[in-house]
C-alpha cells in the first residue's frame, strides 16, 4: 500500500504547482478547461490559489504524522474534497461548461480521493497501539 507520506508529498507538490499557476498565469486553466477568460474567473482563481497554498502546507507539514485521529481527519477531508471536485468536474463536462481538458483534473482528483480514502479505511479500526480487529 502506498504510504501516507508519499501521498502527502505528491498532494503538496500538485497543490503548490496549482497555487503558482493560479497566481502567476491563470490563463492556462482557462485554455485547458476550454472556458472563457473573465475577470471574475481570474479573481476566483487567485483566491483559490490561496486554498491550494494552504492544502500544500497542510499536507507537507503532516507528511510524517503517525496514525492518529488528526491524520484520519486529514485523509477523510481530502478524500471527500477531491471526490467532490471530481464530481463537479464531471458535471461541468457533461453540461458543456468545460471541455475535455477537465478530464486531467478529474483523473487527478479521483486518484487522490481513492488513495486518501484507502488509507483512511485501512486505519479506521486501528486505535493507537491496538488493532481492534485482533482484540
Amino acid at each position: 500500500m502506498i504510504s501516507f507520506k508519499c501521498i502527502s508529498v505528491c498532494t503538496s507538490f500538485v497543490a503548490m504547482l496549482l497555487c503558482f499557476v493560479l497566481i502567476i498565469h491563470p490563463d492556462i486553466l482557462f485554455m485547458l478547461f476550454g472556458i472563457e477568460k473573465e475577470n471574475a474567473g481570474i479573481f476566483i482563481g487567485r483566491r483559490t490559489a490561496m486554498l491550494f497554498l494552504g492544502l500544500s502546507i497542510l499536507t507537507w507539514c503532516a507528511r510524517n504524522t503517525a496514525h492518529s485521529n488528526a491524520r484520519q481527519a486529514i485523509c477523510l477531508s481530502i478524500a471527500i474534497s477531491m471526490l467532490g471536485l471530481a464530481l463537479l468536474g464531471i458535471f461541468e463536462y457533461l453540461s458543456g461548461t468545460a471541455s475535455i481538458g477537465i478530464l486531467l483534473a478529474i483523473v487527478t482528483e479521483v486518484t487522490f480521493a481513492l488513495l486518501y480514502f484507502k488509507i483512511w479505511l485501512h486505519y479506521k479500526d486501528v486505535v493507537i497501539g491496538l488493532n481492534i480487529k485482533n482484540a
